[in-house]
Order: structure tokens, then sequence, then C-alpha cells
């Protein structure tokens, strides 16, 4: 939605009726359209990379939950549970869970804890937004409600981080890897798959081949027409 939000009110502002060459049923298709279309196809490409980094982390480390306890309620083969002296300051490998609470899909979420997955996408998400908002939110006028709605997202992702920590469904460390993890796609996505940058790049690259004129004064060099 920011996405064909942000390209509609672009195209609007700088009053904008150019349609692009491809033609679907002999309609013209709107610039606008056909941009939006790009970038949400980018987007979609930085979420799935997201998403496999982070399951990939998830299935390999296997850590548990700091609620782990109250979902499983573990009981060694003997019949002990952590609750039990014997047990204080054992590495256990060998229990069952016996929390007749809890699902099959509970039990086997409780071993993905890191990294999150709600940090890494919210990161994401929210961040390559910024990103384009800051790419393409630049007509006259737009630049203090442009930050502003750049505040709000990344305002939303950090909020989604906390969240995961005071619910006790992750540990600090799953949810700064996360994070890391998901701004970390956005940035690389948005600046290395894209083109939101490209008319910023095209700008320095003619600078930088414009050819630079030095005026040298020779130190005999006299303003005056006199000796």
């Amino acid at each position: 939605m920011v996405i064909i939000i942000t390209e509609l009110c672009r195209a609007r502002v700088k009053n904008s009726s150019e349609t692009h060459p491809l033609k679907v049923w002999n309609t013209d298709i709107p610039f606008w359209v056909v941009q939006a279309y790009k970038s949400i196809g980018m987007f979609g490409f930085g979420a799935a990379v997201s998403q496999l980094l982070t399951d990939v982390g998830k299935y390999t480390i296997g850590r548990l939950r700091p609620h782990f306890f109250d979902v499983c309620k573990p009981r060694m083969p003997d019949g002990t549970t952590c609750a039990d002296a014997i047990n204080q300051g054992r590495y256990v490998t060998d229990f069952v869970c016996t929390s007749e609470k809890s699902s099959a899909r509970m039990l086997k979420e409780m071993r993905l804890s890191f990294p999150s997955g709600h940090s890494s996408f919210s990161m994401y998400t929210l961040i390559f937004c910024a990103i384009f908002l800051h790419a393409r939110m630049n007509w006259r006028g737009s630049k203090l409600l442009k930050h502003f709605f750049q505040f709000l997202l990344i305002l939303l992702a950090w909020y989604t981080c906390l969240s995961r920590i005071s619910d006790y469904k992750h540990h600090w460390s799953d949810v700064l890897a996360g994070g890391v993890l998901g701004a970390t796609v956005a940035i690389v996505v948005s600046n290395c798959c894209t083109d939101l940058f490209s008319v910023a790049r095209k700008r320095t690259m003619m600078a930088a081949s414009l050819p630079q004129t030095r005026y040298e004064l020779s130190p005999n060099h006299t303003h005056g027409n006199g000796n």
C-alpha cells in the first residue's frame, strides 16, 4: 500500500500522464503503475530472501524460547522434573513434554527462537518502505511529511521488536539478530536490486565525468600593469 499510494501521489503531484509502451488488452498502462509493479516485485523478492535466511537460522540453531518450561513442562526418564533439586544445574537432553495445554504446533515453535521472525520481517518491510519514501517522495514541499512517515515506520518496527521480548517469545539476542538481518536485507535490496536511486547515480556519474578546469597563477603573475 505504501508503494502504490506513493507512486500515485507522485504522478498526480507532478501532473504526469505519461504511459508505458506496455499495453494490456490494448489499454495504455500509466507509467506510475509500472513503477509500482517493479518496486513491489523487488520488495517481494527481498521479503522472500529475508524469510529464507530467518528460517535457515531457526531450524539450524533450534534455540529454546524463554517460555519453554511453561509450554513443555519437561519430565525426565526417571520421573523427576526441573523443579526437583537433583536436576538443578544439570544439562538435560533426554526429556518428554507433559503439558496437556500445548498443541503440536506450540511444541514445534518452542524450539524456533533464534532469530526472531517477527523482528526480521518487520525490520525488512518497514525499513524498505522508509527507504522507498526517501527515494520517491521527493516532490516540492514533501520533505517534512516524508521524514514524519519514515519516523512512524521505524517506530513501528522498533515497537514490534520490543514486543517480542515483553511477551517472552524471544530472548533479546534473538530480536537483535532478527532486526539486524531484516534491516541488512532491506538496505542491500533497495540499493543494489532496485532502480530507486538510479537518477541520483546518473547525476553523480555525469558530475564526475565533466571536465574540471583549474586556473593556476604563476609565481611571477602580477595584477598591475607596471613593473
